[in-house]
C-alpha cells in the first residue's frame, strides 16, 4: 500500500498513464498531462500527505489537466487559423503587427457577439480587410444603403458600450 501520493504515482504509473492516454486520445498528450500532474503533485506533496483517496484525486487531476490542454489547443488552433487568414490578406506586414490585428479582430468578434456571425464577418471584412462595400453588401444579400445602416448601428453600439474599440475603429476609418 502506498505511503504518500508520490509513492502511489510510482506504484501505479502505468495505470495512470493508460488513463491519461485514453482521455487525451494519443500517447504524447497523455504523457504530457501525467507529467504535468506529477510535477504539480510533487510541489504540493506536503499538503497532500494525508490524502485518503489517492487514485480518485489523481484521476480527477488528470481529467482536469486534459481539459486544460484541450482548451489551450483549441485556443491555439483558433489563433493559428485567424493568423493564417490574416497572412493571406497582409502578406508584407510584420508578424507582431499581424498578431495585434488578429487580437483586434478577435476582440471585435467578441464585443459584437450580439450581431449574427455573417454581419460580424462582413463588418470586419469591410473595416479591417477593406473589402469594397458592394461586395460586402452582396455577400449579405442587402443593398449598399441597408449595409451602411447596419454598420452604422454596429459602430454606435461599439461607441456606447466599448469606447476603446470605437476609437480604434475610428482610426481605421481615417486611414
Amino acid at each position: 500500500m502506498a505511503h504518500s501520493i508520490m509513492d502511489f504515482i510510482e506504484e501505479n504509473y502505468e495505470m495512470l498513464l493508460i488513463f491519461a492516454v485514453k482521455l487525451n486520445g494519443n500517447w504524447a498528450d497523455g504523457e504530457d498531462v501525467l507529467q504535468t500532474v506529477a510535477a504539480k503533485i510533487c510541489a504540493k506533496q506536503d499538503e497532500l500527505k494525508d490524502l485518503a483517496y489517492c487514485k480518485s484525486y489523481l484521476m480527477t487531476c488528470i481529467r482536469n489537466a486534459t481539459f486544460s490542454l484541450k482548451r489551450a489547443k483549441a485556443r491555439q488552433h483558433t489563433a493559428d487559423v485567424a493568423f493564417e487568414q490574416l497572412k493571406e490578406v497582409l502578406p508584407d506586414s510584420r508578424s507582431d503587427q499581424d498578431f495585434e490585428v488578429v487580437e483586434w479582430i478577435g476582440s471585435l468578434e467578441r464585443h459584437l457577439i450580439c450581431y449574427d456571425e455573417g454581419l460580424r464577418k462582413a463588418f470586419i471584412a469591410y473595416y479591417v480587410d477593406q473589402v469594397p462595400l458592394e461586395e460586402v453588401a452582396a455577400s449579405l444579400g442587402l443593398t449598399k444603403r441597408q449595409t451602411t445602416k447596419k454598420f452604422e448601428s454596429m459602430r454606435m453600439y461599439l461607441k456606447r458600450h466599448y469606447k476603446h474599440l470605437f476609437m480604434q475603429l475610428s482610426v481605421l476609418l481615417s486611414m
